[in-house]
């Protein structure tokens, strides 16, 4: 196999039509932050609703573990989850942890066997 260089990752994602991945995602701000984070999340939101396509999908909305802290679990395109992140940063950390379906894991290595 043959090693991909800077930015050709991309481009060969989007050549194998790369399909949408399911993320647990972990965010955070800084609690001096709060009243400028929640302000923004209103605005998002209503750019989300307003750009259908351009952002991830939330298959389990935002929910706080803690007074800055949460999660939430989505769906996306490699682009989806970069507007995602340029229109957040600095402001939030955000940890994307791809998942998948166990079902299908266990299915995919039974038939490898």
């Amino acid at each position: 196999m043959r090693k991909l260089r800077g930015g050709e990752l991309y481009k060969y994602q989007e050549r194998e039509e790369c399909g949408k991945v399911k993320y647990l995602v972990f965010w955070e701000f800084c609690p001096e932050d709060m009243d400028k984070a929640f302000k923004k999340f209103g605005e998002y939101m209503k750019e989300h609703e307003g750009n259908p396509g351009k952002y991830q999908e939330y298959l389990y909305p935002p929910h706080f573990t803690g007074q800055t802290k949460g999660f939430s679990i989505v769906e996306g395109t490699p682009e989806q989850i970069n507007n995602v992140l340029i229109y957040w940063t600095p402001l939030l950390k955000l940890k994307y942890k791809p998942i998948r379906e166990a079902a299908k894991y266990v299915e995919q290595y039974m038939k490898s066997k």
